[in-house]
């Protein structure tokens, strides 16, 4: 049917031409479309309420800040010593999937884990509030991951 459409020419006298083109163009962009990667982690109403830095080394770490570039939201804190957690609450706020980094001082030197994207585990409730979990193993050496009950992690 569409290749007897795209043959005859229509009553304003378009060229058949004219219309393989649209086709085409109407086709590339259909599969374009299919080939795009899907939206990172579809949040299905996961709500982000705090974050928690654990500095498992043996040395202060200051200025930790957890970053989402795509929209400058943030969230930080101070210092920490060797050791200890800092925690810290804000509004729940709709977990998007967007890459986050964190970065942090320790010994008088500035690291970055880069932009990276955090997939919700399987066991996390998307029905409860959750939590950021960032955890420093080693100077230059963090990760993150979503918890539900911070105080409960290592």
């Amino acid at each position: 049917m569409l290749l007897r459409f795209l043959t005859t020419r229509c009553d304003n006298s378009v060229p058949v031409s004219s219309l393989r083109r649209v086709a085409v163009f109407l086709l590339g962009v259909a599969l374009l479309q299919a080939c795009a990667a899907p939206p990172v982690n579809v949040a299905h109403g996961l709500k982000i309420e705090g974050l928690v830095i654990e500095n498992q080394t043996e040395m202060w770490v200051s200025a930790a800040r957890l970053l989402v570039p795509v929209t400058g939201a943030f969230v930080s804190c101070g210092n920490i010593s060797p050791g200890t957690r800092c925690s810290t609450t804000f509004p729940e706020t709709d977990y998007s999937g967007n890459p986050v980094e964190f970065t942090w001082s320790q010994a008088g030197r500035i690291h970055s884990t880069g932009e990276f994207v955090m997939q919700i585990p399987d066991d996390v409730d998307l029905d409860r509030p959750a939590a950021v979990m960032v955890v420093i193993a080693a100077p230059g050496s963090a990760g993150a991951t979503i918890v539900q009950d911070p105080s409960a992690e290592p």
